[in-house]
């Protein structure tokens, strides 16, 4: 039996994903196998290990050809029972640093710079970017 469960995502930027991912502190592998409970394995095109050792299950992103977009394939049980966290935690902390990435590259392919940068009590992010003319 799999333990394996899909998310779906909007990600479609690798290299900014490959941002986020290494902001959280995870090693990144390209097209590699996810590691889940019993050796289970599954192919990925981007796999994320997580930075403490004595986890031994991994985050992969596998491409959806139906969105174009890259869900996240993981063993999210054995995760939680390994370093504490659930999917929902682990997968709002990868979505939000690739959402700041992603929203960052748009703005500069535009024109415009980073003016300011905020983070509120509830971990909320507020950008001011500008464009001179």
């Amino acid at each position: 039996m799999s333990h394996f469960t899909r998310v779906k995502t909007q990600i479609m930027d690798l290299a900014c994903l490959e941002l986020a991912l290494g902001e959280l502190d995870y090693r990144i592998l390209h097209e590699a196998k996810i590691r889940g409970w019993q050796q289970q394995q599954r192919p990925a095109k981007v796999v994320a290990q997580f930075p403490d050792l004595l986890c031994q299950y991994d985050i992969g992103f596998v491409h959806n050809v139906n969105t174009q977009a890259y869900d996240m394939v993981a063993d999210w049980w054995a995760i939680r029972d390994r370093i504490g966290q659930d999917q929902d935690q682990i997968s709002q902390q990868i979505m939000q640093r690739y959402a700041y990435h992603k929203v960052l590259k748009t703005v500069e392919e535009q024109g415009f710079t980073l003016a300011e940068e905020r983070q509120d009590a509830g971990q909320n992010l507020r950008l001011v970017v500008r464009k001179w003319s």
